[in-house]
């Protein structure tokens, strides 16, 4: 499973729960090549017909007054290349890419090929994305996920004071968009804007020079995608957080840029954190505490974290209080990545059919995890149930704080406060010594208690101070994961077929995890899993696999990408 969202079927060659395919106009011309497919162009054609279809969507929400609402112009080498989305009043949305030699180095065979790619991609997209509007659009199931959600009956089914469920429910989060359509136009509209321009470069720089030139700008296209992240809001750096420690993903120069993400948070103002904190404690903040940090000691993209001791007594604990309007903005956000979501499908369902990946539900996996995460009490009682777990299975050397049920609530998470650094702050040579602890602490919770923690990047790990209560703590239980016996048995059955580099029965192992289709070929299944897989049997490392695998296919090391 991907420990990141607890789904082993999200990133899945095969898609157990596949939807009808979207009836598209498959455009070929027996008379011309321009508009078939290959090789790089083939990922120019898809993010054109990306930016058609965000573009083509405005015309699901007639009356707004919408002119040049993206525009970008990129130039490279000999091409300029130029697209600007659209809408007038009683018009169909639409795009309209240009590209033109700046010298005369570029062929007329060259220049049409982009013309015709354009055309196609337009028509298509248009296509795909009239028939994602017409389809009502449905949140995601709770029945296909493998997130942890509160089942307290008392809770379930019953919403906040602005409509929203206290525990996720689909039902409910329906009704909610049904009210609020308004809001998620005005939403759709702004995600637009922000995303068409840079859509728009990316598609600019691979059709002047494909994949190279690309790479070329990639600290400037990752500072760009960081920026329009952070315009967003919470959401949108929410999602940039969680791609930042993805390296198997995306290059390395995505990487760095998105890392600031995850301690570049702007907190807001501490009066409102205290008004919040008294609201759900229903008291005095004197009441309750003594002494309270006068700026927050952290700030995320959900919440901030502040310092206090507790009234009467020498214990220190940590004060995480959600950010204002938070469900709101992430549930119209949400809206507003499901519907991308169904337009993206339809192209790569239309452009690279041989892609398997089920992109709908990758983003309904994460907005389940995402929405669960804004439910302060699931997160207490989720961190409590593992420290008790693996109190039981005697894990050595991990710490879990205790939480204050009786202060904790939806919007507020009192818990024992933890001296200690960071993992992304420590020394090589100190997060050594840790490894092996780490290794059987998660290896536990997956392997043998089946309930995880799903959110285990750097920060969310310290070298504890004291280390009288353990090694390292653990932190952030807003995410977590459940996986089933069978599951277990499967997974632990793909390790030692794994280890003696069992091919044959590996591929019997990811058949049963979905992993692969059951009527896979395995005549060419075995011979590439072992090409794949044999260099990471050999241990040493990601770094050591990657050279490995760099070496395997001939790939030059140039330092800015990532294999994976």
């Amino acid at each position: 499973p991907n420990v990141m969202t607890g789904s082993p079927h999200a990133y899945t060659q095969h898609r157990p729960f596949a939807r009808p395919r979207l009836m598209t106009p498959r455009i070929t011309s027996s008379a011309s090549p321009l508009l078939r497919p290959r090789g790089p162009r083939l990922v120019a054609r898809v993010c054109l017909a990306i930016l058609a279809a965000i573009s083509i969507c405005y015309a699901a929400y007639p009356g707004q007054e919408l002119r040049g609402v993206g525009r970008e112009r990129a130039v490279s080498g000999s091409v300029s290349f130029r697209a600007e989305t659209f809408r007038r009043p009683g018009r169909v949305a639409g795009v309209r890419v240009r590209s033109s030699a700046v010298d005369n180095e570029l062929s007329a065979v060259d220049r049409m090929r982009n013309a015709g790619m354009a055309a196609a991609a337009v028509t298509a997209a248009e296509a795909v994305s009239k028939a994602v509007s017409m389809r009502k659009l449905e949140a995601p199931d709770l029945d296909k996920t493998f997130i942890v959600v509160d089942k307290d009956d008392e809770r379930i089914g019953k919403v906040d004071e602005v409509g929203l469920p206290l525990v996720y429910d689909k039902e409910l989060i329906q009704q909610y968009w049904a009210k609020q359509s308004g809001a998620l136009n005005k939403r759709w509209t702004e995600f637009l804007g922000q995303s068409v321009p840079f859509l728009t470069k990316v598609a600019g720089y691979l059709i002047t020079g494909g994949a190279a030139e690309l790479q070329k700008h990639d600290v400037e296209l990752a500072r760009d995608a960081r920026i329009i992240m952070e315009k967003l809001g919470p959401t949108y750096i929410k999602l940039g957080q969680t791609l930042s420690v993805r390296p198997d993903v995306l290059p390395q120069a995505a990487l760095d840029e998105l890392a600031i993400l995850q301690d570049g948070v702007k907190p807001f103002p501490t009066t409102t954190a205290l008004e919040v904190i008294e609201r759900e404690l229903g008291m005095p903040l004197g009441a309750v505490f003594d002494e309270i940090s006068e700026e927050p000691v952290a700030a995320a993209s959900l919440a901030q974290v502040y310092r206090a001791r507790l009234a009467g007594t020498d214990q220190y604990v940590a004060i995480k209080v959600q950010r204002p309007g938070i469900p709101e903005t992430v549930s119209k956000d949400l809206y507003v990545l499901r519907r991308a979501a169904e337009v993206y499908q339809g192209l790569i369902d239309r452009f690279a059919p041989q892609q398997k990946t089920d992109y709908v539900a990758l983003l309904n996996e994460w907005a389940v995890g995402f929405y669960t995460e804004l439910d302060f009490t699931n997160e207490g009682k989720n961190q409590m149930r593992l420290k008790k777990l693996l109190q039981e299975e005697g894990v050595p050397d991990v710490y879990i704080p205790h939480v204050y049920e009786e202060y904790s609530t939806r919007k507020l998470l009192v818990s024992e406060w933890v001296d200690g650094i960071k993992l992304s702050q420590c020394d090589p040579d100190e997060i050594e010594t840790l490894i092996g602890i780490g290794q059987e602490c998660f290896l536990t919770q997956l392997l043998q208690v089946g309930f995880f923690h799903s959110d285990p990047h750097p920060g969310n790990l310290l070298k504890m101070t004291d280390t009288t209560k353990g090694k390292i703590a653990l932190l952030d239980f807003g995410l977590m994961a459940s996986v089933k016996q069978e599951d277990i048995d499967l997974m632990v059955n793909a390790i030692i077929h794994l280890a003696n580099k069992d091919y044959p029965s590996l591929v019997d192992d990811f058949i049963g995890l979905n992993i692969l289709p059951a009527d896979c070929d395995r005549t060419k299944v075995v011979p590439l899993m072992d090409k794949a897989l044999s260099p990471y049997v050999k241990g040493g490392g990601a770094k050591k696999y990657e050279e490995e695998l760099k070496k395997m296919y001939g790939i030059e090391d140039s330092g800015r990408g990532a294999v994976g």
